[in-house]
Order: structure tokens, then sequence, then C-alpha cells
């Protein structure tokens, strides 16, 4: 990515937001753009800093951080969001990843490692927390009755449509990393090891029509 890095911050803890872009600024590829104090602040916004990547944190008044992330995603496709937080349970790590951000990372990580993280990101690669997303695989493993989003059902209908996932990113505006991740979810929450058996567990068990 030519030239600074332009970051959105949204939290509503004014101490971190305050520590967060002290942080940021101490190096040279990032520019905060904005601090949003609310999920809706940060999607205004997004609108009108146009920045690359938005740190968004998950518990946010007005508009929870997972409704903010869809809303950006779907005004404004290109924008990379890492969801940043201090809650690690299934919920909040697959609500964010279905929501559709590029990254999952704790508020307690090293700061070289965040500086390290957002670059990544901001090359398109997408990064997750490793350990929370192991508890997310094994919270999976354990749940008899299965919930799905709206959008991990339109995924699995184009997988059973025999689509590629840049086939499916072009169908409904997302990258190609955001839905081989959530592939990775569809799978782990069904616990199917191939797409063909996801596409048979979905006609199975009547989730596409």
């Amino acid at each position: 990515m030519n030239g600074q890095i332009r970051i959105l911050i949204a939290d509503d803890h004014p101490l971190l937001t305050t520590g967060l872009k002290m942080t940021l600024e101490q190096w040279d590829e990032f520019l905060v753009v904005g601090v949003a104090s609310n999920g809706l602040q940060a999607v205004e916004l997004c609108e009108k800093t146009k920045p690359h990547i938005v740190i968004m944190d998950m518990q946010m008044p007005r508009m929870s951080g997972r409704e903010a992330i869809e809303q950006i995603k779907s005004n404004i496709p290109g924008v990379r969001i890492l969801a940043f937080t201090t809650f690690d349970d299934a919920d909040t790590v697959s609500g964010a990843i279905a929501a559709g951000c590029d990254g999952f990372l704790l508020k307690v990580i090293a700061p070289e490692k965040l500086r390290a993280s957002l670059n990544s990101i901001a090359g398109g690669i997408n990064v997750y927390d490793e350990d929370a997303m192991s508890r997310l695989r094994q919270s999976m493993r354990k749940k008899s009755d299965i919930d799905f989003s709206g959008r991990e059902l339109t995924v699995l209908r184009y997988v059973c449509e025999g689509m590629t996932n840049a086939e499916i990113a072009d169908k409904m505006g997302l990258r190609s990393g955001t839905v081989k991740n959530m592939i990775s979810l569809l799978l782990s929450k069904t616990n199917c090891v191939s797409r063909s058996q996801l596409a048979r567990y979905a006609t199975e068990n009547h989730l596409i029509s």
C-alpha cells in the first residue's frame, strides 16, 4: 500500500482510544483519521474519512460492533476491519467473523504485534488470534444445535452451487479472504472436512431452498 495507512478507531472507552491513538501515531506508516465512540458514529465517520482499516470494539453503544462491521462492509466493501476486543468467547468471535471482519485480536496484544498485524491486514492478509480461534472450534464441536446467520446461509447456498471463493466474494461484495474464513468457520461449526461434505450437510439439513 502506497502512502500512510489510514486508520479509524471505534471504541467507547476514552482511555483506550487515547492510548491506542498515541501508540499508532508513534509509527510513521499509520495515520489516525478519526475516533468513534459508538457503532453508529463509526459507520458515519467511515463514510467521511475513508480509512483503510477500522479498529472496531465489539461491545459498542447505539450499534454493536457486529452491526457496525456489517454496515461498513455493505457500504464500503474495500474497508478492512479489525475486531479488537477483550472478549474471546465463541459468540463474540463467530459474530465478528460472520459480520465480515478481516482480523480478530484481543486488546492485551503487545504493541509491536499489533503493528505487524495492522500491516498484514492492510496488505490483504487476515489475522486472527490463535487461542480465540481454537476455543471457537472447540465450542462449535460441542454444539448439537447450530445457528447460522443470514450471511452464512448465503455462503452455504453458493457453496452448494459449486462457486469458488472468488465467485462468492464477487456475488456478496466481500474479499476472497473473508469468504475463505467464513467457509472455515462453517466447516468448524458443522464438523465437515471438505466443501463437498459441507454442501451435503446443507442439503440434508434443509438449510438451503
